[in-house]
């Protein structure tokens, strides 16, 4: 995906004293904006102002690799369920398909976030998985882009063309 930077983004990142934090919408029947910095953040990259909330619950995302060839990518994020609430939203709530929006964005040296975070990832959910042993539990997310419905959409008619074919055989 090409990305353009903003100036503002461009002049952090020559400082190279940077601090990168990721703001991520889960879709969720009621959505879900969490970030990974230690406090809450607010910005309007989605186009309206919305408050990131700091959370502990974000353990990790995965890294992924951009491609210029049209490619299904993925990426995970990983929750802890330490409070029930994600176990609880993936079991109740038809979670599959809800679209995650990753941001990145840069803290200044004040630990204000600077203008125009750039998009890192948007997908939908795939699976998730749920892990829990006697000390913790965590809810996994597998985030797939756009394009694996359209590798599906392929597959499917790929089939129904096959079958097509078979049947004219006959």
């Amino acid at each position: 995906m090409t990305r353009s930077l903003t100036t503002a983004i461009k002049n952090e990142l020559a400082t190279n004293d940077i601090n990168p934090v990721h703001l991520i919408t889960i879709g969720f029947g009621t959505p879900v904006n969490l970030t990974d910095c230690s406090f809450n953040l607010t910005s309007s990259v989605s186009g309206s102002s919305v408050t990131y909330s700091s959370s502990d619950f974000v353990l990790g995302i995965s890294n992924h690799t951009e491609e210029t060839d049209i490619t299904k990518s993925s990426v995970s994020i990983n929750l802890s369920g330490a409070d029930q609430t994600f176990i609880s939203v993936v079991l109740n709530e038809n979670v599959i398909n809800d679209e995650v929006t990753i941001y990145r964005g840069l803290l200044a040296s004040d630990n204000t976030l600077i203008a125009d975070p750039f998009l890192l990832y948007k997908g939908n959910i795939e699976s998730f998985d749920i892990e829990e042993n006697d000390k913790n539990s965590t809810v996994g997310l597998s985030i797939v882009s756009h394009w694996a419905d359209f590798e599906k959409r392929m597959v499917v008619k790929q089939i129904i063309h096959l079958n097509k074919d078979s049947l004219i055989q006959m």
